[in-house]
Parts: structure tokens; C-alpha cells; sequence
């Protein structure tokens, strides 16, 4: 009885500790094509979104307006896309990326080491990271596969809730869209 209470007690623990981003991300910017350092804490911002975006998934490629708008709205907040389908050629990432004009960095994650750090499994992934550096939501950016049917806005309410200095009332969402093919 004694153990099964010392597992319990440490079980609940692990739960509640939080899960922490790495500080900054470092790789090849898709939209300069040069290396880039991104800082996802800093006093001056609300918070960081890092969202794992891709050239040809269908799913991805209805929310980029929506993740546009959303950079837009809340500046306040390090927005940064990573690219990390080894599927995709460079070229085919580079024009398509450069054809969304993103007003924040895309990062090429050609290893899938950042991917791998975020446990990011498909695209859109969104990450929303408070200042503390704690991933504070994770999961899709709507509750639809393509955007513009989309019931529920995940992300919106999230950087909403962050911003107004609210605990995220949904802090994990299911992720729809297409996988992330690693090596």
C-alpha cells in the first residue's frame, strides 16, 4: 500500500511540472537564407508562438491567413514557423514560403532537431511559450483541418488568455493536419 501511494504521490508530480521550451532556436532562415538565432523569451514580449508549418500539406496551407492575422494582432509575441518535412525539397520550401510573405522568421529544420525538441507531430503544430520559457498551449491552430471551417480558434484564444495574463483555459489541443516526416 505504502509503494502504491509513493508512485501515485510521485506520478502526480511529473504531471504538474511544466514543460519548458528551449530558450532560442537557431537554423537556416527560409526567407533569407541565412542562419538565424530566435529568441522565445525576452521581458520585452508576452510570450513566443513557434508553429511547425509545411510547403505542401493542404492542412497547413489553409491556416496561413489565419496565423498571418494572428502575428499581426498580437506583436507583442515572437511568432517563428519551422519547416522540418524532409519530404520537401528546398526549392519547392524556399518559393512556396516567400509566396505566403510571412512578416516573421521560417526556419528550415532540415534534421528534424527542433521538431524533435517540441515533439511537434503534424502541420500546423502550435506552440504558445510564456515568458517564463513554460509551453503554456499546444496543438492545432483551429479545431479543423482547413481553416475556414473551423468551429473553435485554439491559437487566438490562447495568445488572448496569455496576453490578458490568464491561465490558457485549453492548454492542449489535437493537432490536424499532415505528418512530419522525419528521416
Amino acid at each position: 500500500m505504502l509503494y502504491i501511494i509513493a508512485f501515485l504521490s510521485f506520478f502526480s508530480l511529473n504531471l504538474s511540472a511544466a514543460i519548458m521550451a528551449p530558450p532560442q532556436i537557431v537554423a537556416s532562415n527560409i526567407l533569407t537564407a541565412a542562419n538565424q538565432t530566435v529568441q522565445l523569451q525576452s521581458p520585452q514580449l508576452s510570450g513566443a508562438v513557434v508553429i511547425f508549418m509545411s510547403a505542401k500539406c493542404p492542412c497547413s496551407n489553409s491556416h496561413v491567413e489565419v496565423v498571418k492575422k494572428l502575428s499581426e494582432q498580437y506583436k507583442n509575441f515572437q511568432f517563428v514557423a519551422v519547416h522540418s518535412n524532409t519530404d520537401e525539397s528546398k526549392e519547392d520550401s524556399e518559393t512556396y514560403f516567400k509566396k505566403a510573405q510571412f512578416s516573421f522568421p521560417v526556419l528550415q529544420d532540415s534534421d528534424a532537431k527542433i521538431a524533435d525538441q517540441f515533439k511537434a507531430f503534424k502541420t500546423p503544430h502550435a506552440f504558445v511559450i510564456n515568458p517564463k520559457g513554460e509551453i503554456v498551449y499546444q496543438g492545432g491552430v483551429t479545431d479543423s483541418s482547413h481553416a475556414p471551417s473551423a468551429a473553435k480558434n485554439y491559437l487566438a484564444d490562447a495568445l488572448a488568455e496569455v496576453s490578458q495574463n490568464k491561465p490558457v483555459s485549453v492548454a492542449q489541443s489535437r493537432t490536424l493536419g499532415c505528418v512530419i516526416l522525419r528521416k
